[in-house]
């Protein structure tokens, strides 16, 4: 119980600003973070690995967040726009066909490989490690493929 008490007071703050920079209501920045501190303790009681205790809590971070979007259908347009999902609606309706041909062409501007691997991973959901084997090239440079291509897109989307 110390042990948690101590790593609470220690990383409070910096996990509740962390989830604030991509949750904007408070209510929800505040359950998030207590989901966080649930799984810690959880993971504390375990944790017998060599893996620094920062590393687990922010990553937890992000598997929080990216939870909550899940659960709440949203999906994140850019930092700043969030656009909500209802059960019937689907993504096909919140985009225009001008938007969805805009993107279109401009994927077709990317290199082949780089289009392959944004498709791949943000319409098919392949993870980087899958992608990674299939392509016989390493997660990092899968990500940096997918990042260029993201980019691209927010740099030439209007």
């Amino acid at each position: 119980m110390e042990q948690f008490k101590a790593i609470y007071s220690e990383y409070k703050h910096r996990v509740y600003f962390f989830v604030k920079k991509y949750v904007q209501r408070d209510e929800d920045v505040e359950d998030i973070v207590q989901d966080i501190f649930v799984h810690i303790w959880k993971y504390a009681e375990k944790n017998n690995s060599k893996v620094p205790l920062e590393a687990i809590i922010f990553k937890t971070c992000k598997q929080e967040v990216a939870n909550f979007y899940r659960k709440n259908k949203m999906i994140m347009v850019s930092s700043d726009n969030i656009v909500n999902v209802d059960e019937d609606e689907t993504i096909d309706e919140i985009f225009t066909e001008e938007q969805i041909s805009q993107i279109e062409a401009l994927l077709d501007k990317l290199p082949q490989q780089t289009k392959k691997l944004f498709i791949q991973n943000k319409i098919e959901n392949l993870s980087y490690s899958q992608l990674a084997k299939e392509n016989n090239i390493s997660k990092t440079a899968i990500g940096k493929q997918i990042n260029k291509a993201i980019s691209f897109l927010k740099v030439n989307l209007q």
